[in-house]
Protein backbone atom coordinates (compact mmCIF):
# COMPACT_ATOMS: atom_id res chain seq x y z
CA UNK A 1 0.00 0.00 0.00
CA UNK A 2 2.79 2.53 1.15
CA UNK A 3 4.40 1.84 -2.29
CA UNK A 4 1.23 2.71 -4.03
CA UNK A 5 0.68 5.64 -2.00
CA UNK A 6 3.90 7.12 -3.06
CA UNK A 7 3.41 6.65 -7.10
CA UNK A 8 0.09 8.61 -6.44
CA UNK A 9 1.69 11.39 -4.83
CA UNK A 10 4.68 11.63 -7.17
CA UNK A 11 1.85 11.59 -10.34
CA UNK A 12 -0.10 14.46 -8.29
CA UNK A 13 2.77 16.63 -7.71
CA UNK A 14 3.76 16.65 -10.73
CA UNK A 15 0.42 17.38 -12.49
CA UNK A 16 -0.38 20.07 -9.98
CA UNK A 17 3.24 22.01 -9.40
CA UNK A 18 3.27 21.55 -13.28
CA UNK A 19 0.36 22.85 -14.10
CA UNK A 20 0.84 26.66 -12.84
CA UNK A 21 2.83 28.76 -15.66
CA UNK A 22 2.59 32.57 -15.46
CA UNK A 23 3.06 34.83 -18.12
CA UNK A 24 2.37 38.34 -17.25
CA UNK A 25 4.95 40.11 -14.61
CA UNK A 26 1.96 41.86 -13.07
CA UNK A 27 0.48 38.97 -11.77
CA UNK A 28 3.75 36.76 -10.77
CA UNK A 29 3.56 37.43 -6.79
CA UNK A 30 -0.21 36.11 -7.55
CA UNK A 31 0.99 32.83 -8.55
CA UNK A 32 4.14 32.68 -6.79
CA UNK A 33 1.60 32.60 -3.45
CA UNK A 34 -0.78 29.59 -4.89
CA UNK A 35 2.33 27.42 -6.36
CA UNK A 36 3.93 27.74 -2.73
CA UNK A 37 0.27 26.41 -0.77
CA UNK A 38 0.06 24.00 -3.44
CA UNK A 39 3.47 22.99 -2.73
CA UNK A 40 3.93 19.98 -0.33
CA UNK A 41 1.40 18.00 1.73
CA UNK A 42 0.07 14.05 1.52
CA UNK A 43 -2.06 14.66 -0.86
CA UNK A 44 -4.73 12.19 1.44
CA UNK A 45 -7.66 13.63 -0.03
CA UNK A 46 -6.19 12.93 -3.68
CA UNK A 47 -5.07 9.27 -2.57
CA UNK A 48 -8.01 8.67 -1.25
CA UNK A 49 -9.43 9.01 -4.68
CA UNK A 50 -7.14 6.81 -6.09
CA UNK A 51 -8.40 4.08 -3.74
CA UNK A 52 -11.89 4.74 -4.04
CA UNK A 53 -11.64 4.46 -7.19
CA UNK A 54 -10.88 0.41 -6.66
CA UNK A 55 -14.12 -0.03 -5.34
CA UNK A 56 -15.67 0.28 -8.75
CA UNK A 57 -12.87 -0.83 -10.95
CA UNK A 58 -11.96 2.42 -12.17
CA UNK A 59 -8.90 3.11 -14.31
CA UNK A 60 -6.51 5.28 -12.59
CA UNK A 61 -5.74 7.35 -15.20
CA UNK A 62 -9.61 9.07 -15.27
CA UNK A 63 -8.74 9.78 -11.45
CA UNK A 64 -6.15 12.13 -11.89
CA UNK A 65 -8.22 15.32 -12.59
CA UNK A 66 -10.64 14.64 -10.13
CA UNK A 67 -7.84 14.17 -7.34
CA UNK A 68 -5.82 16.97 -8.11
CA UNK A 69 -9.38 19.76 -8.67
CA UNK A 70 -9.91 17.98 -4.71
CA UNK A 71 -6.37 18.91 -3.81
CA UNK A 72 -6.22 22.63 -5.25
CA UNK A 73 -9.71 22.85 -3.27
CA UNK A 74 -7.99 21.94 -0.09
CA UNK A 75 -4.85 24.03 -0.42
CA UNK A 76 -7.41 26.85 -1.21
CA UNK A 77 -9.19 26.00 2.04
CA UNK A 78 -5.91 25.90 4.27
CA UNK A 79 -4.65 29.18 2.76
CA UNK A 80 -8.36 31.08 4.12
CA UNK A 81 -8.13 28.98 7.54
CA UNK A 82 -5.19 30.69 8.09
CA UNK A 83 -5.99 33.84 7.75
CA UNK A 84 -5.60 36.45 10.77
CA UNK A 85 -9.47 37.09 10.77
CA UNK A 86 -10.16 33.47 10.79
CA UNK A 87 -7.87 30.73 12.76
CA UNK A 88 -4.85 33.41 12.72
CA UNK A 89 -2.13 30.43 11.93
CA UNK A 90 1.24 30.84 11.36
CA UNK A 91 2.37 27.52 10.50
CA UNK A 92 1.36 25.19 7.48
CA UNK A 93 2.77 22.50 6.12
CA UNK A 94 5.97 22.95 8.45
CA UNK A 95 6.49 26.50 6.59
CA UNK A 96 5.25 29.73 7.16
CA UNK A 97 1.61 30.32 5.85
CA UNK A 98 0.72 31.88 2.97
CA UNK A 99 -0.36 35.35 4.21
CA UNK A 100 3.03 35.73 6.23
CA UNK A 101 4.58 35.54 3.27
CA UNK A 102 2.60 37.03 0.99
CA UNK A 103 0.07 39.08 2.40
CA UNK A 104 -3.30 38.65 3.34
CA UNK A 105 -4.40 40.61 0.14
CA UNK A 106 -2.72 38.45 -2.33
CA UNK A 107 -3.19 34.90 -0.11
CA UNK A 108 -6.54 35.77 0.08
CA UNK A 109 -6.97 36.11 -4.31
CA UNK A 110 -4.66 33.13 -4.46
CA UNK A 111 -7.11 30.91 -2.53
CA UNK A 112 -10.11 32.19 -4.85
CA UNK A 113 -7.95 31.79 -7.68
CA UNK A 114 -7.00 27.73 -6.59
CA UNK A 115 -10.78 27.31 -6.40
CA UNK A 116 -11.78 28.52 -9.59
CA UNK A 117 -8.69 26.46 -11.05
CA UNK A 118 -10.33 23.03 -9.58
CA UNK A 119 -13.27 24.09 -11.49
CA UNK A 120 -11.59 24.57 -15.08
CA UNK A 121 -9.53 21.32 -14.04
CA UNK A 122 -12.96 19.20 -13.70
CA UNK A 123 -14.45 20.92 -16.62
CA UNK A 124 -11.61 20.02 -18.99
CA UNK A 125 -10.75 16.37 -17.93
CA UNK A 126 -10.69 14.56 -21.33
CA UNK A 127 -11.49 10.98 -20.13
CA UNK A 128 -15.17 11.95 -18.87
CA UNK A 129 -17.67 12.72 -20.80
CA UNK A 130 -19.79 15.58 -21.10
CA UNK A 131 -22.46 14.46 -18.43
CA UNK A 132 -20.14 13.14 -16.06
CA UNK A 133 -17.79 16.36 -15.92
CA UNK A 134 -20.77 18.53 -15.19
CA UNK A 135 -22.09 16.46 -12.23
CA UNK A 136 -18.80 15.89 -10.83
CA UNK A 137 -17.66 20.04 -10.79
CA UNK A 138 -21.79 20.59 -9.24
CA UNK A 139 -20.68 18.37 -6.73
CA UNK A 140 -17.02 20.11 -6.17
CA UNK A 141 -18.83 23.28 -6.34
CA UNK A 142 -21.17 22.26 -3.35
CA UNK A 143 -18.41 21.13 -1.13
CA UNK A 144 -16.74 24.07 -0.60
CA UNK A 145 -20.32 26.24 -0.54
CA UNK A 146 -22.76 26.83 1.70
CA UNK A 147 -23.30 22.80 2.02
CA UNK A 148 -19.73 22.74 2.92
CA UNK A 149 -16.73 24.34 3.85
CA UNK A 150 -17.91 28.12 3.96
CA UNK A 151 -20.73 26.63 6.19
CA UNK A 152 -18.24 24.77 8.18
CA UNK A 153 -15.94 27.77 8.90
CA UNK A 154 -18.75 30.17 9.48
CA UNK A 155 -20.01 27.97 12.59
CA UNK A 156 -16.27 27.86 13.65
CA UNK A 157 -15.58 30.80 13.23
CA UNK A 158 -18.55 32.69 14.93
CA UNK A 159 -19.54 29.87 18.03
CA UNK A 160 -15.96 29.53 19.18
CA UNK A 161 -16.25 31.75 22.03
CA UNK A 162 -19.59 30.08 23.08
CA UNK A 163 -20.21 27.05 24.82
CA UNK A 164 -20.42 24.64 22.46
CA UNK A 165 -22.05 21.07 22.13
CA UNK A 166 -21.23 17.47 20.57
CA UNK A 167 -23.98 18.57 17.60
CA UNK A 168 -22.24 21.76 16.99
CA UNK A 169 -18.67 19.60 16.60
CA UNK A 170 -20.22 17.32 14.83
CA UNK A 171 -21.69 19.76 12.34
CA UNK A 172 -18.08 21.49 12.24
CA UNK A 173 -15.92 18.67 11.08
CA UNK A 174 -19.11 16.85 8.72
CA UNK A 175 -18.52 20.60 6.81
CA UNK A 176 -15.31 21.00 7.26
CA UNK A 177 -12.74 18.02 7.30
CA UNK A 178 -15.67 15.26 6.00
CA UNK A 179 -16.87 17.75 3.20
CA UNK A 180 -14.11 17.15 0.48
CA UNK A 181 -13.92 13.40 2.03
CA UNK A 182 -17.53 13.13 0.99
CA UNK A 183 -16.84 14.94 -2.67
CA UNK A 184 -14.63 12.96 -3.21
CA UNK A 185 -16.96 9.37 -2.66
CA UNK A 186 -19.53 11.10 -4.82
CA UNK A 187 -17.27 12.11 -7.52
CA UNK A 188 -16.20 8.44 -7.66
CA UNK A 189 -19.15 7.14 -8.00
CA UNK A 190 -20.57 9.32 -10.53
CA UNK A 191 -17.34 8.26 -12.51
CA UNK A 192 -17.87 4.63 -11.61
CA UNK A 193 -21.60 4.39 -12.35
CA UNK A 194 -22.76 3.58 -9.13
CA UNK A 195 -26.14 1.78 -8.40
CA UNK A 196 -27.84 4.16 -5.22
CA UNK A 197 -27.05 1.55 -2.41
CA UNK A 198 -23.46 2.02 -3.46
CA UNK A 199 -23.71 5.78 -4.19
CA UNK A 200 -25.08 5.38 -0.12
CA UNK A 201 -22.39 3.27 0.91
CA UNK A 202 -19.34 5.32 0.02
CA UNK A 203 -20.73 8.64 0.99
CA UNK A 204 -21.75 7.45 4.78
CA UNK A 205 -18.10 5.60 4.38
CA UNK A 206 -16.33 8.55 3.71
CA UNK A 207 -18.54 10.98 6.02
CA UNK A 208 -17.39 8.05 8.93
CA UNK A 209 -13.98 8.30 7.69
CA UNK A 210 -13.48 12.44 7.42
CA UNK A 211 -14.81 13.07 10.86
CA UNK A 212 -12.59 10.38 12.50
CA UNK A 213 -9.79 11.95 10.46
CA UNK A 214 -10.56 15.52 12.23
CA UNK A 215 -10.80 13.36 15.83
CA UNK A 216 -7.21 12.18 14.86
CA UNK A 217 -6.23 16.01 14.55
CA UNK A 218 -7.46 17.38 17.08
CA UNK A 219 -5.95 14.67 19.28
CA UNK A 220 -2.49 16.01 17.93
CA UNK A 221 -3.56 19.12 17.87
CA UNK A 222 -3.32 18.47 22.04
CA UNK A 223 -0.25 16.45 22.48
CA UNK A 224 1.57 16.58 18.55
CA UNK A 225 4.93 17.91 17.94
CA UNK A 226 4.56 21.02 15.58
CA UNK A 227 7.60 19.88 13.54
CA UNK A 228 6.04 16.42 12.80
CA UNK A 229 2.66 17.78 11.76
CA UNK A 230 3.75 21.07 9.82
CA UNK A 231 1.11 23.13 11.75
CA UNK A 232 0.87 25.08 15.45
CA UNK A 233 -0.89 22.76 18.06
CA UNK A 234 -3.01 24.15 20.27
CA UNK A 235 -5.02 26.39 17.69
CA UNK A 236 -8.27 25.06 17.66
CA UNK A 237 -11.12 26.49 19.94
CA UNK A 238 -13.21 24.29 18.17
CA UNK A 239 -11.37 20.81 19.81
CA UNK A 240 -13.57 17.29 20.04
CA UNK A 241 -11.05 16.14 22.91
CA UNK A 242 -11.59 19.54 24.68
CA UNK A 243 -15.35 18.98 24.69
CA UNK A 244 -15.24 14.96 25.90
CA UNK A 245 -12.19 14.42 26.80
CA UNK A 246 -9.26 11.98 25.51
CA UNK A 247 -10.59 8.69 26.83
CA UNK A 248 -14.36 9.68 25.10
CA UNK A 249 -12.81 10.87 22.30
CA UNK A 250 -10.56 7.68 21.62
CA UNK A 251 -14.05 5.83 22.07
CA UNK A 252 -15.88 8.17 19.15
CA UNK A 253 -12.68 7.23 17.00
CA UNK A 254 -13.11 3.88 16.91
CA UNK A 255 -16.87 4.35 17.13
CA UNK A 256 -16.74 6.14 13.56
CA UNK A 257 -13.48 4.16 12.17
CA UNK A 258 -15.61 0.69 12.96
CA UNK A 259 -18.71 2.54 11.46
CA UNK A 260 -16.85 3.26 8.06
CA UNK A 261 -15.38 0.03 7.60
CA UNK A 262 -18.51 -1.40 8.05
CA UNK A 263 -20.65 0.58 5.50
CA UNK A 264 -18.00 -0.55 2.81
CA UNK A 265 -18.93 -4.62 3.10
CA UNK A 266 -21.49 -4.73 0.46
CA UNK A 267 -17.86 -4.55 -1.87
CA UNK A 268 -16.76 -6.92 -0.68
CA UNK A 269 -12.85 -7.73 -1.90
CA UNK A 270 -12.81 -4.52 -3.84
CA UNK A 271 -12.97 -2.57 -1.05
CA UNK A 272 -9.56 -4.25 0.93
CA UNK A 273 -7.44 -1.73 -0.36
CA UNK A 274 -9.84 1.27 0.76
CA UNK A 275 -10.06 -0.30 4.35
CA UNK A 276 -6.32 -0.69 4.48
CA UNK A 277 -5.51 3.20 3.90
CA UNK A 278 -8.38 4.33 6.22
CA UNK A 279 -6.80 1.98 8.93
CA UNK A 280 -3.50 3.97 7.88
CA UNK A 281 -5.66 7.23 8.35
CA UNK A 282 -6.18 6.33 11.44
CA UNK A 283 -2.98 5.50 13.18
CA UNK A 284 -1.54 8.70 13.56
CA UNK A 285 -1.50 9.02 16.81
CA UNK A 286 -1.17 5.76 19.62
Amino acid sequence: MQDRMVKIKRVIDKKIEGGFHNENPLTEALYKSAVYSISGGKRIRAIFVYFLADLFEIPEEKMLHTACALELVHAASLIMDDLPYMDDAQLRRGKPANHVVFGQDVALLASIGLIAEAGKITLSDPTLGAEERNRITAVLTASYGFDGLASGQFVDLKLKRKNIDFEIIEFINQMKTAALFTAAAKMTAIIGKASDEQVEAVVKFSQDIGVAFQIIDDMLDIAGDERTIGKQVGQDKMNFVKLVGKEKARQYLDEYHGRALKRLDIFGEKASALKQFSDYLITRVN
